[in-house]
């Protein structure tokens, strides 16, 4: 029984990561252990009543000390949002919480439609205004709603405490509407307050603290990290308790052929969400995924200029031009995957317009990464002798169908 909560647990942590946030769980056992193993790693379970949900879902925040940082990260900063998206959430910051001594979450209904006039008049572009609003932020669980009312996200209840304190120190920076008179003013909360689910536990020893810090480190960054960068795994019992930590969120730790360090999901865990359904991509990006493999790993593979079987090469990278020869996807569909590709980090940049794997395929088991291959074959070929065969050993093993879920 405890070893079925024990991977109930990690199997919700895990699909946390991949989506952002789950239905909050009934089972009272489970929940007490996802506090428990999100605590020991480093992180703090949210509890979070959405506008557009009739019961609780629970996100991954940070407690107090333990946000990543840049001493945390190296050289694997993520990715920054854009100026405009950065711009767009300023004002929808500004609009739903006019008044910083509040928390900021769950804050107020405000008009998008107004929102997005005041970004034009910021002199932002109006394309990128409306993909800020109806797609990138909330993709990122940062604004909610449906139309022209919305409200923020619950990812603002999960913002680091330094974070939130940076943000009500700078509130009087943030834009302000072009007519103040034409917002929405006080309204209820679109939700209660989110309640932070952490059971008690004792100070932890500094050798758990160093693995916290290899946690935070290899979780947020945005590709693998040297030897250098996270030095402390080279001593065994450290790597041993950084991977106890990891296999209590559903994850684990990868060491790349290139000898630096990652983190991914145990392979069964892996399965689960994946016959789940749970961070898995869309047709579209499946299919524009697997056009940017061939191109610029398969492809050159096979003809000898790649020697090695893994996803990171960014020698020939791939524009939309020759991804659109595949008539199949008009180039609107194939930027609009590639975005989301990139945000998710499967697809990456070598100089504008120019793409390449993502540093989150690195992510991947060897198990995975075999997979991913036999999927391209039977992508390529599937009438072909090495696709009936691939499909044959599947169905005699009992493998569900692959839905390439988010590393």
């Amino acid at each position: 029984m405890t070893d079925d909560i024990e991977h109930r647990a990690a199997l919700l942590l895990a699909a946390l990561r991949a989506e952002g946030q789950a239905e909050y769980p009934t089972d009272a056992a489970v929940t007490a252990r996802v506090a428990q193993a999100a605590a020991l790693a480093g992180r703090a379970v949210l509890q979070v009543h959405d506008a557009d949900r009739t019961q609780a879902v629970v996100r991954l925040g940070w407690p107090a000390g333990n946000a990543p940082n840049e001493d945390h990260l190296g050289s694997q900063l993520p990715p920054p949002l854009s100026r405009v998206v950065r711009l767009v959430f300023a004002v929808c910051l500004r609009a739903a919480w006019p008044d910083p001594s509040l928390p900021p979450y769950p804050g107020h209904v405000f008009d998008a439609d107004l929102v997005a006039q005041t970004c034009l008049d910021l002199g932002a572009r109006a394309d990128r205004i409306g993909a800020a609003l109806d797609r990138v932020l909330p993709g990122h669980g940062l604004i909610a709603g449906t139309g022209a009312q919305a409200h923020l996200g619950p990812a603002v209840a999960a913002l680091p405490g330094p974070v939130k304190a940076a943000l009500r120190r700078g509130h009087h920076l943030l834009p302000r509407f072009a007519s103040d008179s034409a917002q929405p003013r006080a309204e209820a909360p679109v939700s209660p307050s989110a309640d932070l689910t952490a059971p008690d536990q004792p100070p932890p020893s500094a050798s758990l603290q160093v693995a916290r810090s290899l946690v935070t480190a290899l979780e947020t960054a945005h590709g693998p990290l040297t030897s250098r960068e996270v030095g402390a795994l080279a001593d065994p019992g450290t790597r041993a308790q950084v991977e106890e930590l990891l296999a209590g969120m559903g994850r684990c730790l990868v060491r790349t052929p290139s000898g630096t360090w990652t983190t991914g999901y145990p392979d069964d865990i892996a399965a689960e969400l994946s016959a789940a359904g749970v961070g898995a991509l869309s047709s579209a990006e499946r299919a524009v995924l697997a056009l940017v493999l061939v191109h610029t790993v398969a492809l050159p593979r096979a003809l000898g200029r790649h020697p090695h079987d893994q996803w990171d090469s960014r020698r020939h990278p791939v524009t939309v031009t020759e991804l659109a020869r595949n008539r199949a996807l008009a180039q609107t569909a194939i930027r609009q995957a590639l975005r989301s590709l990139r945000a998710a980090g499967m697809v990456d940049t070598a100089g504008p317009g120019n793409f390449v794997p993502g540093p989150a395929l690195q992510r991947l088991s060897p198990a995975r990464v075999g997979a991913l291959w036999e999927d391209l074959i039977i992508a390529g070929r599937p009438n072909g002798h090495l696709a009936r065969t691939i499909l044959e050993r599947r169905a005699a093993e009992g493998a569900a169908p692959t839905h390439q879920e988010s590393p």
